[in-house]
């Protein structure tokens, strides 16, 4: 997804305590107005997206979202299908 730069969060993933997905798929995280969005697909209407009012709230909401889509075996989408493969890939290799 393209987002204006000054609109990018430069944020360390390794800085906080944060959900295992959050850390291995790094989503895109901007500001837009007061609120926080993450992001990772070609769009917000098609992503996995979420908000809040801190660039950490809006990462754990993101977590939530991904893991109720990736959960729901009955969602065909390409994006979640490619997680889930990455997801399988990653729990192999442990």
């Amino acid at each position: 997804m393209t987002v204006n730069k000054e609109k990018k969060i430069d944020f360390d993933f390794s800085r906080f305590r944060l959900p295992t997905y959050v850390t291995l798929f790094k989503p895109l995280l901007f500001q837009e107005g007061s609120n926080y969005i993450a992001v990772l697909g070609p769009d917000l209407e098609s992503g996995i997206t979420g908000y809040g009012d801190t660039p950490e709230d809006a990462l754990i909401n993101w977590n939530d979202n991904l893991r109720a889509q990736i959960y729901n075996l009955d969602l065909k989408n390409e994006i979640i299908d490619e997680i889930r493969t990455k997801i399988a890939t990653k729990s192999k290799a442990i």
